[in-house]
């Protein structure tokens, strides 16, 4: 029985106003889970899909922008130094200050391009989580990057084994591996209503076998072209088979070329390109297999496991978490090597060529996600994490931390002279002295105006006579 309530504040990388990311539902879902646990502060960048689903979850969410620190995934030469001047961003003091009004007792950061919110917490002595989403690309400089994740983080949360591989052996902080699920709630094998409205909806026939591919952002790595590549393949030998390809196109040059190929061949009329569906469940229950051509290595798979929890076949390359989910799910016979876009064709044969095996294949992906990815198996395992914590750190769980963070305060500047805008009217309070100074002056008319006055009243003459009669005396 928890009787403090220990403050959490999860930092999202991003939060994108067209549609949601795998990373930002997988970091939403894990905030859900926590909630009993933690009072959790959603962190993100700005206002977008992401804090609008929280909100009306009951999740606190707060905006605050901070940089991303790309070379994080790809490491190069300069990586310890870009990750050092961070410090100096306009934004980390914002973080800061943003830390120290809310006092949390954990940080937790998510995706490893997001450093900035983790060295922030360790210059206020905050422990942080780092939850790791990817796979970090190997060259000769990730030893440097790993060596920041060891500098600034306490404990590692990695989605995959794919994406905790990097870091065994190579840091001394823990590593929890904690593979993501999703909504049963909203994902459901078997609608007919919902698959025939949506058919509707892509103009399909019910004797249309409809591949799918799903992407939220469209660019080279999430393998379009390979999808497409396939799909002509398979168009010359089933007539009937049909392509939806639902993504927003975040390369422009890299879709145009894609859709260049399509209109090129004989087979454009069987593709539909819909940039974007809110109900993300309705588009897997009117396909027919889903196809995941992931070019590079994925820290895990979210798109094949919605895939598979709604009941469908899915077809895909070997790409690090992605080929992980699919061994773990009875798969492996469905995975092809990365690229080959004319082994995704021979896959795509056999399911098209049999009916019933499609139809157990997908029985069995629903049965096996649910065993292995289910709702029921990661609240045991997120409670499993948060008891823990609760036995190893038992300082973090007490609250302690919080009242620490609280009592920081930052070095105030001296104030400085407000700064003149152009054009703005700036009141001064005048001096004693200069007022009076003003008030004795007497202003003289100019001798022009003096002289025709003289001369007008006869002073003028007067005064003449009067200077001649001095001097003869």
């Amino acid at each position: 029985m928890i009787t403090y309530k220990p403050k959490l504040m999860l930092f999202s990388h991003v939060s994108n106003t067209g549609s949601i990311t795998g990373a930002e539902k997988l970091l939403l879902l894990f905030c859900l889970q926590l909630s009993p646990y933690f009072d959790c502060i959603l962190t993100a960048p700005q206002e977008g899909k992401l804090t609008d689903y929280a909100r009306k979850q009951g999740i606190q969410v707060r905006i605050q922008t901070y940089p991303l620190l790309f070379s994080m995934y790809h490491p190069g030469e300069r990586m310890e130094q870009e990750a050092e001047e961070l410090r100096n961003h306009p934004d980390f003091a914002s973080v800061v200050r943003c830390m120290t009004e809310t006092a949390p007792d954990i940080v937790l950061t998510s995706t490893i391009v997001n450093a900035l919110p983790a060295i922030a917490a360790k210059t206020l002595g905050i422990p942080v989580l780092w939850k790791i989403t990817e796979i970090m690309q190997t060259t000769e400089y990730t030893t440097a990057a790993i060596s920041v994740v060891e500098k600034y983080s306490d404990c590692l949360i990695a989605i995959s084994e794919a994406s905790a591989r990097v870091f065994r052996g190579n840091v001394s902080r823990p590593i929890t591996l904690l593979p993501p699920s999703s909504d049963n709630e909203l994902l459901h094998p078997s609608q007919k209503l919902i698959r025939t409205g949506y058919r509707k909806v892509l103009r399909l026939k019910d004797s249309q076998p409809c591949i799918g591919y799903i992407s939220s952002f469209i660019h080279p790595e999430k393998g379009l072209r390979e999808f497409i590549r396939m799909a002509l393949i398979l168009a010359e030998s089933y007539t009937n088979c049909r392509f939806v390809v639902i993504g927003k196109p975040a390369d422009h040059k890299y879709f145009d070329r894609c859709v260049a190929e399509v209109n090129a061949s004989d087979y454009r009329t069987r593709f539909r390109f819909i940039p974007f569906v809110e109900s993300v469940h309705s588009a897997y229950c009117a396909m027919d297999i889903l196809v995941v051509p992931s070019m590079v290595k994925e820290g895990f798979g979210m798109t094949a496991l919605e895939g598979m929890l709604c009941g469908k076949p899915v077809i895909s390359f070997d790409s690090g978490g992605l080929g992980e989910l699919m061994g773990n799910t009875g798969n492996a016979q469905f995975t092809v090597p990365t690229g080959d876009y004319a082994a995704l064709a021979v896959k795509a044969a056999e399911l098209l060529e049999n009916p019933e095996l499609m139809q157990i294949t997908g029985s069995k992906n629903a049965n096996a996600a649910r065993t292995r990815y289910g709702m029921e198996t990661y609240r045991q395992r997120v409670q499993t994490f948060v008891y823990e914590l609760q036995l190893g750190c038992p300082d973090w769980m007490s609250g302690g931390i919080s009242r620490s963070v609280s009592a920081y305060r930052e070095p105030q500047p001296l104030p400085l002279p407000p700064i003149r805008q152009t054009g703005e009217v700036v009141r001064r309070k005048p001096r004693k002295k200069k007022r009076a100074q003003v008030r004795r002056i007497r202003i003289k008319a100019p001798a022009s105006r003096r002289y025709h006055r003289k001369r007008k009243t006869g002073a003028g003459k007067r005064s003449k006579r009067r200077s001649k009669s001095i001097k003869r005396r």
